[in-house]
């Protein structure tokens, strides 16, 4: 039988080596050849494959610091928004992105992201060619504010009443009585403190998180500083007598009652508006 033979070329014909020449005859030739494709093909794959992993992790690192700049972003955001709730940058101001910069410690492109957010929320107004200023919180956006917090407020009582049990209502009578405290001796900070706890105590049976998250957003956007000049000794003194028949109605099961004194105790600061 005859046998064909073809002639290759060894590894060693490389820059500096002389080349030799190798005979493979017949089926090892096929063999040879079969297997280098095979070799081949397995090395263009893992080639392949390990393109597609570096380019995965690529994008999960990519993901990572783009995740970092957008939750560094909504700390900004938080921060510049209580010091406009506080009063400390001023309604009407404008906001210089080189100023805030210095003053957070934080890069333009987070500053940017983070004024974006709060213009969204209303806190905060791109003007073109100028920039950000501080929005001016009138009557009639109060108003505003106010009553859609209380149409949320009474929904979200009507489901507290659904779900609170007995010690959750002697958590929210103490909640009560911390608050009748701080009215009584203590400071306005103190107050704000015990006000906002009695609400986050009672809305915490509310099963709605996205209905509770809304409420809550509505009340950091009524500033501190008008807060504080519409809560007269008369209007404490009766908040007080309102957290206290709410906790009533809540036990009685009265929905109807309940849902008369939340309205009615939310839109109260509308009275010396």
């Amino acid at each position: 039988m005859k046998v064909h033979s073809q002639e290759i070329s060894s590894p060693e014909s490389l820059p500096g080596r002389p080349a030799r020449s190798l005979r493979i005859g017949g089926k090892a030739g096929e063999y040879g050849r079969e297997h280098g494709e095979i070799r081949l093909r397995k090395a263009a794959s893992m080639t392949f494959e390990t393109g597609q992993e570096g380019a995965a992790e690529g994008a999960t690192r990519g993901g990572r610091a783009a995740g970092g700049s957008a939750s560094r972003a909504r700390e900004l955001a938080k921060l510049i928004e209580k010091d406009i709730s506080t009063g400390r940058l001023s309604a009407g101001s404008w906001l210089k992105q080189v100023d805030l910069e210095a003053q957070y410690g934080a890069s333009r492109l987070d500053i940017r992201q983070a004024l974006d957010r709060l213009e969204e929320k209303g806190f905060v107004k791109l003007e073109a060619n100028r920039g950000y200023r501080v929005e001016t919180f009138d009557k009639e956006r109060f108003r505003n504010v106010v009553t859609i917090r209380a149409i949320l407020e009474v929904a979200a009582a009507a489901e507290v009443l659904k779900h609170i049990d007995e010690a959750g209502l002697e958590r929210l009578h103490r909640r009560a009585d911390a608050f009748a405290e701080a009215v009584n001796a203590g400071t306005v900070i103190a107050q704000e403190e015990a006000n906002y706890a009695f609400h986050a105590a009672m809305l915490e049976f509310c099963p709605n998180a996205d209905l509770v998250s809304m409420i809550f957003d509505l009340r950091s956007r009524v500033p501190v500083t008008l807060t504080r000049e519409k809560n007269t000794a008369a209007i404490l003194a009766n908040t007080v007598r309102e957290h206290y028949e709410i906790v009533e109605r809540l036990r009685e099961r009265d929905k109807a009652a309940l849902e008369a004194v939340v309205h009615k105790h939310v839109l109260g600061g509308l009275e010396v508006v």
